[in-house]
């Protein structure tokens, strides 16, 4: 009885000790600082259905860890192993393993701050949107390119361009590019139902003539000051039965940056051209801001103008008849 007495207070206490030097080596692996990562491994991506296991190997492989088989048993003994979040995570100096698996259960991934100015078109924008997620730019214009999404988003057409709203937006990096183009959209979608609708249908715009109007007001004001005068020239020569003769839409027409517009130029066959066709364009020719959304359903009052030439400072001329309007020509050209 004594011996069997002996025998289990030696195993006990051998118990004890392992598990005193399992707690001890779980207790420094997790407090033991991550990395330093391999050169170019300081941005890990998680993929999207990417298992736990996988990704501890290859935080192994990029030199995060040097034991991705206790990581995985501690993500297994915490749970974590079943929620994998896809997305980048950036190497943060001096944390440790421990912060680094609570910030992976958490799916605390990085995010990009991505601005598109006022005036931009989708050409220039879904560039900035591929180099600032890391994603292909192919998937974008396959998107925005798609009859089926841009109907399931609202947007009327005859493409995304213009349809999303000048802003800074904070992008979630690993976020599909479907999403990524949803959260560019929606806030000018919203904008739309709950502030501008009203507005527009009293003046006899649906969402496509608003956001047409409102991108050629856009493109023209180099100076916002300017917005709500230049919509008033523009509504009183849609009142009048006369073209908006806009040298951006004819650009736009053309798939031309923004420049110089040559007299041949106005001679391009296209409903965007507003030399040759009357009425507003069938679609925006860029993204139009808040303020040149507003000014397009505001525009100033007591405006008697019909004419506006570009002094070559980004601000502009206006006049009342077409003999005044060529005299500002005239003096601008003088003064250039």
């Amino acid at each position: 009885m004594r011996r069997l007495f002996l025998a289990f207070f030696v195993l006990v206490v051998f118990a004890l000790v392992t598990a005193g030097g399992l707690w001890f080596a779980r207790a420094r692996f997790l407090a033991a600082p991550v990395g330093p990562p391999n050169p170019g491994a300081e941005l890990f991506e998680i993929r999207n259905g990417e298992t736990f296991g996988s990704v501890a190997r290859r935080l192994e492989a990029s030199g995060w860890t040097e034991q991705s088989r206790l990581l995985r048993l501690e993500a297994r003994f915490q749970g974590w192993d079943r929620r994998v979040f896809p997305g980048y995570y950036s190497f943060r100096e001096g944390e440790t393993t421990r912060e680094l698996m609570e910030r992976l259960a958490s799916g605390k991934i990085e995010d990009t701050l991505v601005t598109i100015p006022e005036g931009w078109r989708l050409a220039n924008v879904l560039p900035l949107l591929a180099e600032s997620t890391k994603t292909p730019a192919s998937e974008f214009e396959r998107i925005a390119s798609d009859p089926a999404w841009l109907d399931a988003q609202g947007v009327p057409g005859p493409g995304l361009d213009g349809y999303f709203l000048p802003e800074t937006y904070r992008i979630p990096l690993g976020q599909s590019p479907e999403r990524t183009l949803e959260q560019i959209v929606r806030p000018a979608t919203r904008l739309w139902e709950d502030s501008l609708r009203t507005p527009a249908s009293e003046l006899g715009l649906d969402r496509a003539k608003l956001w047409a109007l409102a991108s050629v007001i856009e493109a023209e004001a180099a100076v916002a000051e300017e917005r709500t005068r230049i919509s008033a020239v523009f509504w009183n020569r849609i009142r009048r039965g006369m073209k908006l003769e806009s040298d951006p839409t004819v650009l736009f027409a053309l798939g031309r940056p923004p420049g110089r517009v040559l007299y041949r130029d106005l001679e391009v066959d296209s409903p965007y051209n507003t030399y040759r066709y009357p009425g507003i364009p069938p679609g925006p020719i860029c993204a139009p801001g808040r303020d040149a959304l507003w000014a397009a359903v505001r525009p100033e009052p007591g405006v008697d103008d019909l004419f506006f030439v570009a002094r070559g400072d980004g601000t502009h001329v206006f006049s009342k008849t077409l003999s005044a309007h060529n005299r500002a020509r005239i003096e601008v050209r003088k003064k250039r």
